[in-house]
């Protein structure tokens, strides 16, 4: 009902004051295995074919459909985002993650947004590769600072001063009880009986956010966060951790961006997460030559089954009058808990992107991933990724 009345008073005072600023947008991408060899694993015979190994995670067709509308004054506005995604399995399905998002600005300093939605403006600025997936598995900029994800919550952000920006979000309204724990309520409406599942009030501040960033002029931003979580037991759905993250992105250097960010997890991490973690990603250009890195690293109790963890790209890259030319070389090390073998696998890449009139973005070239030890596969692929966007 609260996540109601609030999406109410935020689209009616949108419909009131809209005028005719609306824009819809959308984007077609994809990614095909042409050709696919996987090494065989003992006696088993090596495979040939498209898509082959399970190194496709959801390799089908994405669409998206994007609307935002909002007043002359900017004040107040909406957006709706549909996606859908089609699952590469042997059954195949659609999935997709749908945004609502309603927001106003009651000030000049001061927004509130309501809805399912992402916000980016703190998040780690240099992202993952494409051929990631193919050369050992990256992560993305959530690793160095993670982005705001409300799932029919409330966020709260001001800028009260230039540079400085200050968020405090409940990611999800909930039916937090202060009373007897958690549980379930049954209530009637309308004659029908509705059963609510109720969160333990002990664990309302773990569902919250609280992040701050300041950008100091032609020097950098500052960034920290507070990430709550609620245990699956009192909250199913909340997935995030409870983390403390850090960043800070270096801009003063023309033609480099350095973003260096490190997590810190609070409350006995359990061997799914990592105690400690820290992210470094940069980004040079001069000229046609672009070249962007990744190292990331994970930290977790001795005991675990992977006590460390270090995953590093770099893609070094050049744009010819053809097209632009990437390399892509990863290198994924675990550590392993006991007498077992340290886990080592390199990747290697190579791919050709090309630019077309309009939005259209086509690239395809060739991965390696070759394992140091016997528990994967090596794998050869030829991926294609596909883009279009309005």
């Amino acid at each position: 009902m609260k996540m109601k009345m609030v999406f109410a008073g935020l689209l009616i005072g949108a419909a009131v004051t809209l005028q005719a600023q609306v824009t819809i947008g959308g984007s077609v991408d994809m990614s095909v295995v042409p050709f696919q060899f996987v090494e065989g694993l003992g006696d088993a015979p090596n495979t040939m074919g498209a898509g082959i190994g399970g190194v496709i995670n959801n390799g089908g067709p994405r669409i998206r459909l994007d609307a935002r509308a909002a007043n002359a004054d900017h004040n107040i506005g909406m957006r709706l985002r549909v996606e859908a995604l089609a699952t590469n399995q042997a059954n195949p399905a659609f999935q997709g993650e749908n945004f609502l998002q309603a927001w106003w600005g009651p000030l000049d300093w001061l927004r509130i947004d309501a809805g399912r939605f992402d916000d980016d403006r703190l998040r780690g600025r240099i992202g993952d590769d494409e051929m990631g997936m193919f050369t050992n598995m990256m992560f993305n900029q959530d690793a160095i600072f993670s982005r705001l994800r409300m799932r029919n919550g409330l966020m709260l952000s001001a800028t009260p001063v230039e540079g400085l920006l200050l968020v405090g979000a409940l990611r999800e309204l909930v039916n937090f009880n202060f009373t007897d724990g958690g549980g379930t309520a049954t209530t009637s409406a309308g004659g029908v009986n509705i059963v609510a599942n109720r969160r333990d009030g002990a664990y309302a501040w773990r569902n919250m956010t609280f992040a701050v960033g300041y950008t100091i002029q032609d020097i950098g931003a500052i960034r920290a966060q507070f990430i709550g979580d609620v245990p699956a037991s009192a909250a199913p759905g909340i997935t995030e951790n409870n983390d403390l993250e850090f960043a800070f992105a270096l801009t003063a250097i023309d033609g480099l961006l350095l973003d260096l960010g490190c997590t810190i997890h609070l409350f006995g991490a359990d061997d799914r997460d990592a105690d400690f973690g820290f992210s470094l990603g940069a980004r040079f250009r001069a000229d046609a030559l672009e070249i962007i890195g990744r190292v990331d690293t994970q930290f977790r109790n001795a005991t675990a089954a992977n006590p460390f963890r270090l995953n590093a790209h770099i893609w070094p890259s050049f744009q010819l009058d053809v097209a632009r030319v990437v390399f892509n070389f990863g290198v994924n090390f675990e550590e392993t808990y006991g007498d077992a073998d340290n886990l080592t696998d390199l990747g290697f890449g190579l791919s050709l992107q090309r630019n077309f009139v309009g939005n259209t973005r086509v690239r395809g070239g060739v991965a390696l991933a070759v394992p140091m030890h016997d528990n994967r596969p090596m794998v050869f692929t030829i991926p294609l990724f596909l883009e279009y966007s309005f």
